[in-house]
């Protein structure tokens, strides 16, 4: 039985042009970072992730 593949949408024209400048401006902000709280806060979380273990 063969499943439907859903067709992607493409964005054309104006609407196209719109999105690429955003992407563009967007692209040349600054990347927040994190406070040093939130930092200890982030690696305490990825070492109790590592150390979890499923029983």
């Amino acid at each position: 039985m063969a499943i439907t593949i859903k067709s992607v949408p493409v964005l054309e024209g104006t609407t196209a042009e719109e999105f690429v400048r955003k992407a563009e401006k967007n692209a040349l902000r600054r990347t927040p970072s994190l406070s040093k709280s939130s930092a200890k806060r982030l690696n305490k979380v990825l070492e109790k992730s590592k150390n979890f273990k499923f029983e």
